[in-house]
This record gives structure tokens, C-alpha cells and sequence, in this order.
């Protein structure tokens, strides 16, 4: 029998996530031909894959006009029984070129939003210009044409419902995270890291350079802390706004001195995952959906995560019986407390592990997306 043949836009390579996501389907998703579409290239030194036996179609050596041009023919092609546009952070011209191309043709029957996050909250932080006006009215007008829609978190397409009237079939088949799971750091690393953080707790603020992450506030925060805890900033990714980023790295040498560590270089995954069992505590401060993959990593490892209390993922983490605490607490709590919720992480380890292993690793996403695309299949086959 023919396998079904998938078309990705995946947009950029290398990436970590989107490198991650094609050796993932590639493995994993066999009963299915995959074809990928990538339209920028970037210098990411923490993408290690090998992707030689992939179908990559690169475009990102084409002036915008032809990118369009090329994507148009790829969409339009009888070849592709499914297109699955891989996050939704177009702008300008590019948003503009999908919008119409979608409007006027069939093609959003076949298509497969699958959500990034940060893509779903265009509403809420776009910005307050005309360009970002204009960029919401295409995007109402697309996300319209999509017939499906994935999201991690179910309540998010309820959001997209709300803002963007979309009819979409709701899908739950989610992104293998870019780190393994499995703990590989050395015993005697690990009782290195300890004793030299046992003086002083260890915080990472964020898991990017992104204004979104709200740094000042965690900073601020934290400041009645100064002397007893040691922070690590995340400011090595998204870099969107290099003044803001200066910003940051300033309060926080103002606000804790030498105890203050802006991490602003990508790291290698078995260093970056080094550093993360070191950390005590992991706090994020936007507004939204965003850094699961961290969120997850440090729940399996044992750590106290805060984010705000007021977002849809807490309730999420909640629901499935992840233990997490409300980043809005941070300004008034104490070392008691802290040390408490440590404690508590620990203690709750193994059962946070199993909860991650049966909701969250490469194997569950691995059911969730034939059980996604199985479904997608068989509506498709009813619908010509």
C-alpha cells in the first residue's frame, strides 16, 4: 500500500527543535513518507543530528519572492496528502502570501496547524503598531482555513476558538522534547555540583532572551534573597532585542553581584543538561504557554518549578498531577520555604518521573501522533 506522504514546513534549520522533530518522525513515524520544507538557515551549535536519510527541501537560498514562488508549487502539488505548517510566526509579506494563497484555494482542507506556543498569543502580546494590526487581521483570516489544529494543551484551542472563530478538528499530538528524559550525569559530577551549590540555593530565571520572559520581574523579585541564592539568567536564545538583553544582565549584577550568572552562549545538550542538575529552582514569568520542555526536564530531575499561577499550563501541570507553584509567590517567599519545596521536589521525584514518562516522552508522543494522523487520514478519505 502507498504510504501517505506529509509535507512539513518546518521553516528554519538547523534548530534543535525542528532537528529534534525530523529525526523524531523519521524513527518513529515510519508508515508515513515525510518531505520537509525549511526556508532560513541558521548557526545553531546545539544541533548535533544527523538528518542525511531526510527529504529536505531547501529553500533558504532563494530571494523571498521565489521562497513564495517554490512554497506555492510544493502546496499546490497532488504529490502531498497533508501539509503540517509547523508553528505560525509569519509576518509581514510572507503572512500575506499564505493568507491569500489559503483563502483562494483548497489547500487549508489538507492542512495541519501544529502549534508552537508563542504562536497561539499573537493576540495577546502582538505589537501595538499598525503592522501588528495588520498582522492579527491575516492571521484571523488563515488560522480560519486551517481544518485541523494541534495543541499540547487542549484549552489553547478553546483560546483559538474565542479569538480566531476557527471550525478546526482539535488535535493532541505534541513535540518530543529536544533533551532525552534519561539521566545520564555522572554520580560524581553530580556530588561535585553539591557540594559546590550547597551554600546557596540555585535559581535559572527563563529559557530565553525573549522580553516575553518577564527577567526584570523575577529579578526583582527575588532581590529580598540577595546573598542567599545564586542565579542563573537565560539570555542565550530569541535574542530579540539586545538593548533589553543588556538591561537584564545589568539589574541582575546590580541586584546579587557575583552571584548573578548570565548564561548568554548556547551550550552543548550534555552540558546544558550538566547545568540543569544543578539548579534547585526553575521560575518563568510570561504571561502564556511557553518553556514546557524545560518545565518538564526539571520536574523529572527532582526541582521546584514556579510559573504564573494565572496561565492555562498551570492548571495543565496541575490536572495531570504535576506539582508546580505560582511564580507570583516569589516576592514574599522565604528561605523556610524554599528549602521546603526542595525538600518536597525530592521527595515527589519518582512519582513527577512516571508522570512525565507516560504523558510526555518520545513513546507518548510517538502514540499521539499516529493516533493524530490516523484520525487526520481517515476524515480526509471522507471528505473527497
Amino acid at each position: 500500500m502507498k504510504k501517505k506522504h506529509i509535507l512539513h514546513l518546518v521553516t528554519k534549520l538547523p534548530d534543535k527543535y525542528n532537528g529534534k522533530f525530523i529525526e523524531f518522525s523519521e524513527q518513529h513515524l515510519p508508515e508515513f513518507q515525510h518531505s520537509y520544507v525549511t526556508l532560513l538557515a541558521t548557526n545553531s551549535i546545539n544541533e548535533e543530528r544527523d538528518l542525511k536519510g531526510a527529504d529536505i527541501i531547501n529553500l533558504n537560498a532563494f530571494s523571498r519572492w521565489r521562497k513564495m514562488l517554490e512554497l506555492a508549487k510544493l502546496f499546490a502539488s497532488s504529490k502531498y496528502d497533508l501539509v503540517i505548517l509547523h508553528g505560525l510566526f509569519y509576518r509581514g509579506p510572507f503572512l500575506f502570501f499564505l493568507t491569500l494563497f489559503y483563502k483562494f484555494t483548497t489547500i487549508g482542507e489538507k492542512s495541519m496547524w501544529m502549534t508552537w506556543g508563542g504562536d497561539i498569543y499573537y493576540f495577546q502580546n502582538k505589537p501595538n503598531s499598525l503592522s501588528g494590526l495588520i498582522n492579527e487581521r491575516l492571521r484571523k483570516s488563515l488560522i480560519k482555513q486551517f481544518y485541523f489544529i494541534s495543541s499540547l494543551i487542549p484549552e489553547e484551542l478553546e483560546l483559538l476558538r474565542i479569538n480566531y472563530k476557527t471550525n478546526a478538528i482539535q488535535l493532541d499530538n505534541f513535540y518530543p522534547n529536544p533533551i532525552a528524559y534519561t539521566e545520564n550525569v555522572l554520580e560524581s559530577e553530580r556530588e561535585e555540583i553539591s557540594s559546590q551549590a550547597e551554600s546557596k540555593f540555585s535559581f535559572m530565571l527563563g529559557n530565553s532572551a525573549d522580553p516575553q520572559n518577564n527577567h526584570l520581574v523575577m529579578l526583582d523579585a527575588l532581590a529580598h534573597l540577595k546573598g542567599s541564592i545564586k542565579i542563573f539568567c537565560v539570555l542565550s536564545y530569541a535574542i530579540v532585542d539586545l538593548e533589553y538583553v543588556e538591561q537584564v544582565k545589568k539589574r541582575g549584577i546590580d541586584l546579587f553581584g557575583d552571584d548573578f550568572i548570565a548564561l548568554t552562549e548556547f551550550m552543548r545538550a550534555e552540558d546544558y543538561k550538566l547545568l540543569l542538575s544543578s539548579i534547585d529552582f526553575s521560575c518563568y514569568y510570561h504571561n502564556r504557554q511557553q518553556a514546557m520542555g524545560n518545565i518538564f526536564h526539571f520536574l523529572n530531575m527532582g526541582k521546584t518549578v514556579f510559573i504564573r499561577g494565572d496561565i492555562i499550563s498551570f492548571k495543565f501541570l496541575q490536572d495531570r498531577g504535576l506539582v508546580v507553584q505560582d511564580s507570583n509567590d516569589l516576592v514574599d517567599i522565604t528561605l523556610d520555604q524554599l528549602a521546603l519545596y526542595k525538600r518536597n521536589s525530592i521527595a515527589n521525584k519518582d512519582k513527577a518521573k512516571a508522570l512525565i514518562e507516560n504523558n510526555f516522552s518520545d513513546l507518548s508522543a510517538q502514540k499521539k501522533w499516529r493516533a493524530a494522523l490516523r484520525r487526520v487520514f481517515a476524515l480526509l478519505k471522507k471528505l473527497n
